[in-house]
């Protein structure tokens, strides 16, 4: 229900809905926790770990390693660090988490709605209100630039208004 729940919030007379993507969303947290060394790939290595010997280039080192800095992909920790970075970042630009909703947030000033799924971010409120709310989400992760809601999650979402009774309806679909 939280991750739909924005939806509806888009679908209320002047309200929009738009997602975003985090680029490299994992990388941008630091890794904390316990000391992991990686070995560092050839072709990653300085010129200055190689030396010629006998006329043929040979590596100084057997197996470099380098203290890894930041939540790589594949490391367990990784996934437990972005969120934590994701969600001090949130709150440090006035989004409030929803209780009970993990990864669903408001932000009361701008009366926008938020979900995150690891690198998805979806936001929904008043129209004039996205771009701004876009900055605020903004400050502090590295995201996309913001678009329609379409394919989120593996799933297509269809934002649709017609005239029922004389009225005007919005409603979302799921494909």
């Amino acid at each position: 229900f939280g991750l739909k729940f924005p939806l509806k919030n888009g679908c209320f007379p002047g309200h929009e809905i738009q997602q975003a993507d985090a680029e490299q969303a994992y990388i941008q947290a630091e890794l904390k926790g316990t000391t992991t060394w990686v070995a560092v790939p050839e072709d990653a290595w300085p010129e200055s770990w190689w030396k010629v010997v006998d006329g043929e280039r040979v590596p100084v080192y057997d197996r470099p390693v380098c203290k890894l800095l930041r939540a790589l992909y594949g490391h367990p920790d990784s996934g437990t660090m972005w969120e934590k970075h994701c969600h001090k970042r949130l709150l440090n630009n006035g989004f409030i988490p929803i209780t009970s909703w993990p990864s669903c947030y408001f932000n009361p000033s701008l009366s926008l709605m938020l979900t995150v799924y690891v690198d998805d971010f979806k936001l929904a409120g008043p129209k004039e209100n996205l771009a701004r709310g876009w900055e605020l989400v903004r400050g502090g992760l590295d995201v996309d630039e913001p678009g329609e809601i379409n394919l989120y999650l593996g799933c297509k979402h269809e934002r649709v208004t017609k005239v029922i009774n004389g009225r005007s309806v919005t409603s979302m679909t799921y494909n």
